[in-house]
């Protein structure tokens, strides 16, 4: 018999946990507003464009299983589409810390073969387990006339499958980050994003393997809340590298970096990429006085052309 608690404080649980889903919806519309302002919108951020869907979705779902009537369609199709979008919101945030990771050592030709591979791994089992969700919810459709709300439990190859991939995802998006600081030297504040990176896995591996344990010995009222506590994890976890970024321009600690810093490859992703523009300039050669001195007038221009440029690169750099 699975260990259960009141339905009243499921409930306070489920809001809890609504309430930490919704400022991680947030900070992820501040993180697209931030990094389009950086010009630094990369793939990353693709995919938190995913988490903030998926996360909507089982918002939405979650709250109109929770308060539909027993029996209605809308509690069916509110169960189906948080039963999906969930799982899709917590592989969409690990498939975005894995592409950060990508980003910082994306200089390195090997690593980052690596880390797209492990990428494609990861799209891989996420689609597996939707696959095979789908097929055990479809094949058999008995539940759907079962009394009060509607619901099903994943069948225990299903759930051994779900454990496996979440233990193997977990354990690459820990154990990566501290490869990398110890197999490269990184620049200081690289390696402060790399632990970053760190830190946020850990916090959501163990939120996974709670939610894992209480699944695996059913303790289905717990489940629920574990559940939503794990996708508010993942999308708060989701925008922590970003927002610890800003927050620490925002603290002015980047220009003592700056300072501190020779290395021009110590990028912390807080500056605003410019725009060059490139002005075209013609040199106009009299080929009528080649023998008379056009060589040095032409000398003189391509020099007068050099001087500009340079000045120019200097502006943009300011």
């Amino acid at each position: 018999m699975g260990m259960a608690i009141p339905s009243s404080t499921a409930l306070i649980l489920r809001a809890i946990a609504s309430s930490l889903s919704a400022i991680g919806l947030v900070l992820t519309v501040l993180r697209f507003a931030y990094r389009i302002w950086l010009r630094r919108f990369w793939v990353e951020d693709a995919w938190a464009v995913v988490a903030f869907m998926c996360g909507i979705s089982t918002l939405t779902a979650c709250w109109t299983y929770t308060k539909g009537a027993p029996g209605g369609e809308e509690v069916l199709i509110s169960f189906w589409i948080y039963s999906f979008s969930l799982p899709s919101t917590v592989w969409a945030v690990r498939e975005s810390i894995l592409f950060s990771m990508a980003r910082i050592v994306y200089g390195t030709q090997q690593l980052r073969r690596l880390l797209l591979g492990l990428a494609i791994l990861f799209f891989g089992m996420w689609a597996g387990f939707v696959a095979l969700k789908a097929w055990q919810y479809g094949h058999n459709t008995s539940w759907y006339h079962s009394n009060g709300r509607v619901h099903t439990f994943m069948s225990p190859p299903v759930i051994l499958y779900e454990l496996i991939i979440d233990c193997l995802s977990d354990t690459i998006l820990t154990v990566l980050p501290l490869r990398l600081l110890w197999s490269l030297k990184l620049p200081k504040r690289q390696k402060r994003m790399i632990l970053a990176i760190f830190a946020s896995s850990i916090f959501t591996t163990a939120v996974s393997i709670f939610r894992s344990v209480c699944q695996m010995a059913k303790y289905r009222s717990i489940m629920t809340p574990a559940t939503d506590f794990e996708m508010a994890s993942s999308l708060l976890v989701c925008n922590l590298l970003v927002v610890v970024t800003f927050l620490y321009r925002v603290c002015g600690f980047v220009d003592a970096d700056h300072e501190a810093s020779s290395s021009s490859d110590d990028d912390d992703y807080t500056t605003r990429t410019t725009a060059r523009t490139t002005t075209n300039i013609l040199t106009t050669i009299d080929l009528n006085n080649l023998g008379t001195g056009g060589d040095e007038r032409t000398k003189s221009r391509m020099q007068e052309r050099e001087n500009f440029n340079s000045k120019e690169d200097e502006a943009a750099r300011c």
